[in-house]
């Protein structure tokens, strides 16, 4: 059982900005239970580090292991304040070439994954002092991406939700807010593109770079901050002005 202290879930925890998030949280001696879908590797290196950290495979999209991740923060923690939900995933295929089965995908884990374990961690959180649900977007939200459709449709559904959760929860002082990073370096999205197409996404951004994932984890951390009670139903954008 843990104590009074800070208690976080990150989904897709365990790698890019879902692993910054995570290690920032930890940094300042929260505790988090962080999921993972396939990154054993990365869930395992990042488990052997932190006396404070849970790690539990689950996927997102399946309501049972949204409600046993949720259970299981409980039983180690003994709360839950916090909830970060960074797991995506996506398919880069133009949208005549979706298939329904790439579609249902990138949606079932970006948006409803982060409704299910909204719905999931919801009794928990709103009975929390500080209660406050973050929830990872994309500029390709509002932007959006040549042959990611999928992608951007399911991160623009996150405005609705998060908003929609916002104006419930606001009875019981639970905040609910977005983060919009831009294109991020040593992130799945941008991971494998060749260094002639980073450079040249990079010169399309007026700070000349792409963000670092600590970038998008320091704005997490602020929105999940006690002094960011009065902050709700607001997107965060960190994209070196990319979308302004």
């Amino acid at each position: 059982m843990g104590d009074d202290g800070p208690v976080a879930l990150v989904t897709g925890g365990t790698r890019g900005i879902g692993r910054a998030i995570t290690e920032r949280l930890l940094s300042d001696g929260w505790s988090v239970l962080a999921t993972y879908h396939s990154d054993d590797v990365g869930a395992e290196a990042l488990r052997a580090h932190h006396p404070r950290l849970a790690v539990r495979r689950s996927d997102s999209a399946c309501t049972v292991d949204c409600d046993a991740a949720v259970a299981d923060v409980l039983q180690r923690f003994g709360h839950l304040d916090h909830l970060v939900a960074s797991a995506s995933t996506t398919r880069n295929r133009a949208v005549v070439d979706l298939t329904d089965e790439e579609w249902d995908g990138v949606i079932a884990t970006n948006l409803s994954g982060s409704f299910r374990m909204a719905r999931a961690a919801l009794g928990a959180i709103s009975a929390s002092p500080r209660g406050r649900i973050v929830m990872v977007s994309s500029v390709a939200a509002t932007m959006g991406n040549a042959n990611q459709g999928a992608y951007a449709a399911s991160k623009a559904g996150l405005l609705g939700l998060a908003r929609s959760l916002a104006r419930e929860l606001a009875p019981t002082g639970t905040t609910v807010n977005l983060v919009v990073p831009g294109p991020t370096e040593s992130t799945g999205m941008t991971a494998d593109y060749n260094p002639a197409f980073v450079a040249a996404i990079a010169r399309k951004i007026p700070l000349q770079r792409l963000g670092r994932p600590e970038e998008t984890a320091h704005a997490v951390r602020m929105l999940l901050d006690d002094l960011a009670a009065y902050i709700t139903g607001s997107s965060v954008v960190v994209d070196g002005g990319l979308s302004m």
